[in-house]
């Protein structure tokens, strides 16, 4: 049994009750774009996170001494993470002085386990409740666990920033590892939640998402030129999906800089080995 009732300590932009989803709807509409690291969208979402997080925190003037995190990473961010960065920033700012906020990373032990090191290429939106609970069963259970520092948290209240509740399943494993080194509270704070009965029926909504606004190559190419953009998993995980015809006139249009960026993160996140992984790499070189 786990230490915190996660039910009385969630908040959501959002709750989504219905499979269909529409593409006008202005909280929506920057979500495609937030998952792969355009700062505008980021900005959006952590505008209206922000004043959610400080209700949190003035709902309980007894504790003074918070933490913000987000789901554990590798070497390369998620949108979650850099939600988490830019809510610390802002936060920092506006908390009273008699709260301490620190901002701390979860990460993957390193090296990751090489059995588990291909899970995190995984596309995780597409994963049934089974798959899902595989997966973060051997990311969080074994050699490659994120292992939280006591120090960080014990004592503290945690706000635990994420994009999306969809099954349940992460935020287990998640409470799992931070209710190892003992904080006071956790509070989940999520952009949407999916209804409970719909997320084990259609996890799949949580894909239809993440390319609402975004489907087409030309629109994902277009996110990966522009300039306001730190580039997430999930987008280096999308790029790499693509065939190598495809991403060569893409690569050659990019500035150096853009490439060597690709390169590097691609290079250390360490999931990109197979053939084909490794002639798009080979790709990035020589543009």
């Amino acid at each position: 049994m786990s230490a915190h009732d996660s039910s009385e300590q969630s908040s959501a932009l959002h709750t989504i009750t219905s499979p269909t989803l529409d593409p006008r709807d202005p909280l929506f509409q920057p979500y495609p774009s937030m998952k792969l690291g355009v700062r505008e969208s980021v900005r959006f979402y952590t505008s209206l996170l922000v004043p959610v997080a400080e209700k949190i925190v003035a709902s309980q003037p007894e504790t003074t001494d918070w933490v913000i995190t987000a789901p554990p990473l590798y070497v390369i961010p998620a949108g979650a993470n850099l939600l988490a960065h830019a809510m610390f920033q802002a936060l920092r700012e506006r908390l009273p002085r008699s709260r301490s906020l620190r901002l701390v990373d979860l990460r993957y032990a390193l090296p990751m386990a090489p059995s588990n090191a291909h899970l995190l290429g995984e596309d995780y939106s597409r994963s049934d409740v089974a798959a899902r609970i595989r997966n973060r069963h051997r990311l969080h259970e074994g050699e490659g666990a994120p292992r939280p520092d006591p120090a960080d948290f014990a004592g503290r209240a945690v706000l635990f920033i994420n994009d999306i509740n969809v099954t349940g399943t992460q935020q287990l494993y998640v409470q799992r590892t931070l209710d190892s080194v003992h904080p006071a509270s956790i509070h989940w704070m999520y952009i949407f939640q999916v209804d409970p009965d719909l997320g084990r029926s259609n996890p799949g909504i949580e894909y239809a998402l993440n390319f609402l606004n975004l489907g087409t190559f030309e629109e994902f190419a277009e996110v990966i030129a522009r300039a306001d953009v730190d580039y997430t998993s999930r987008c280096v995980s999308r790029l790499f999906g693509h065939p190598i015809e495809t991403l060569d006139p893409l690569f050659r249009s990019l500035d150096g800089r853009r490439r060597n960026q690709l390169l590097d993160l691609a290079t250390r996140e360490g999931v990109y080995t197979g053939m084909a992984d490794e002639a798009k790499l080979a790709l990035l070189r020589e543009s």
